[in-house]
């Protein structure tokens, strides 16, 4: 995976409790400390203290008084909304990368598919594919609003779907992904704006069924039901 250059240290704490979130590291409902946290990370108590204003803000931990920083929980309600909202914002930058996209874009895109099929089993591989179409499509729209809030609700889908699967997904996951990832770059070709929004749109409709379907599936309680 390439390194990433953060412009503090702040920046740097907060990207790497946002991934251990994400990646389900940091469960639901666990309570992060920060005097733990920065020992673990070999900083002060002020850009974790930061950070996790800025989880807040975004709505991966709740900070709640004289307990500290909860990292939200997921559910069944929460994930409806995630990919309602997603579904609204990625028809329009779908339709903007149709016009917009370039076939040297398009190509290096596919060849990176064609890894994920030749390496199923290397998740790494996937993730990396995955974020990777998704910045593609949104690279082609101008406005910053929508840019920031799908990038918010991307977080939130990752963690949500990673929670429902219950860590890497299965080859056979993957692979069926991939391959509606690559009808989205067929489409991407004809630079036809209806059809890419319609492939994205169903792709996006898959996905949460997946989720639901997963997340279903946790027994025990473990994906919440409660709304919050």
């Amino acid at each position: 995976m390439a390194s990433r250059i953060f412009h503090s240290l702040g920046d740097q704490v907060f990207e790497t409790i946002k991934e251990l979130i994400i990646n389900n590291t940091y469960r639901p409902g666990i309570v992060l400390q920060i005097d733990k946290l920065a020992g673990e990370f070999g900083v002060s108590t002020t850009p974790v203290r930061e950070a996790l204003l800025r989880l807040e803000g975004i709505g991966l931990v709740d900070i709640e008084r004289n307990k500290g920083a909860v990292v939200t929980q997921v559910s069944e309600k929460r994930s409806r909304y995630v990919w309602e909202f997603r579904r609204i914002l990625e028809a329009k930058v779908a339709r903007d990368a149709a016009v917009g996209c370039t076939d040297e874009e398009i190509n290096a895109m596919e060849a990176k598919l064609n890894k994920v099929l030749e390496h199923p089993d290397d998740f790494s591989v996937y993730q990396d594919s995955d974020v990777a179409l998704h910045a593609l499509l949104s690279s082609h729209t101008e406005n910053p609003l929508i840019l920031e809030s799908l990038a918010n609700l991307s977080v939130h889908a990752r963690r949500i779907r990673y929670f429902a699967e219950n860590g890497p997904f299965r080859e056979e996951v993957i692979e069926q992904v991939t391959r509606e990832h690559n009808e989205i770059i067929a489409a991407l070709r004809e630079h036809n704006p209806d059809k890419v929004e319609a492939i994205v749109t169903r792709h996006l409709i898959n996905a949460e069924e997946r989720t639901k379907k997963a997340l279903s599936e946790i027994s025990g309680g473990a994906g919440r039901t409660d709304g919050k």
